[in-house]
């Protein structure tokens, strides 16, 4: 399951939310030459629930590119949005994507929220367990989990991913990354960049490089752990080959020893 980690992959929740030039972002997400995009069911436009998947849909068309997407959460109006891991709730979802993406099998699916007080998550995973079952789910996740739900979920069925706000100089994660590096999960990192803390000494290297910041700060990140990938939000096509870009760059001991040190300043 660890060939999903050590990826750059593209999320399409800012090329979704509110109305864009459908073509220009299609020739964005097609040049950034991700092998992985990111979705939901939630990322959609008022006058569209289904916006962000089927943008997705028309992306990757005869690619080998791998979608993950994440239902139990939906858009209702332009500042309301639901959440519901209910077995028929989910199962709906998944059909809806199955649809949408003209597919008997989805690549990566995930609950988008399991921190509902009068839903446990262990009903939205084992619906999750039964569908990858019956082949309409290849890997099944868990996004915006914490250690404690994620170990509830996996005492009834074994999750392939997780997909948590994680940034390179928050590492808010920490906790639930150790527990994908012990059971070897892929763990996709979301809002890798989105931090106001400085990182003088990787900013060094960075004009030293010619490259940017941003290319380190993904690259650091991506050398934090074996089981680490990140979700690029990046909607321009600079920014978006630059993160992409990342999954290539050099990493050395001078990189670590800066990034270390960058991630003192926080502590």
């Amino acid at each position: 399951m660890l060939e999903l980690a050590g990826r750059v992959a593209l999320g399409l929740a800012g090329f979704s939310m509110t109305p864009r030039n459908r073509t220009a972002d299609l020739a964005t997400i097609r040049a950034a030459g991700a092998t992985i995009l990111d979705t939901a069911r939630a990322y959609a436009q008022v006058d569209n629930p289904l916006y962000g998947e089927e943008l997705a849909a028309e992306a990757v068309d005869g690619t080998s590119v791998i979608v993950g997407t994440k239902g139990g959460h939906s858009r209702i109006n332009a500042d309301t949005w639901d959440a519901d891991i209910s077995a028929a709730r989910i199962r709906a979802d998944v059909e809806s994507s199955l649809r949408v993406f003209g597919r008997e099998q989805l690549d990566l699916y995930y609950l988008h929220r399991v921190d509902l007080a009068d839903q446990p998550v262990e009903e939205g995973v084992a619906t999750l367990a039964s569908l990858r079952d019956e082949g309409k789910l290849a890997r099944i996740g868990l996004s915006n989990v914490t250690l404690a739900e994620l170990e509830r979920a996996t005492a009834v069925a074994r999750v392939d991913a997780v997909q948590n706000r994680h940034t390179a100089m928050g590492r808010e994660a920490d906790d639930v990354v150790a527990w994908c590096e012990a059971n070897e999960v892929p763990f996709f990192a979301y809002s890798p960049l989105r931090s106001a803390i400085p990182a003088p000494h990787l900013a060094a290297i960075a004009a030293n490089r010619g490259v940017s910041l941003e290319r380190l700060q993904l690259s650091a990140l991506l050398h934090s752990s074996p089981v680490v990938s990140v979700i690029s939000g990046a909607t321009r096509p600079q920014t978006a080959l630059d993160s992409i870009a990342a999954e290539r760059e050099l990493w050395s001991a001078e990189l670590q020893t800066a990034y270390e040190a960058d991630l003192e300043t926080v502590q």
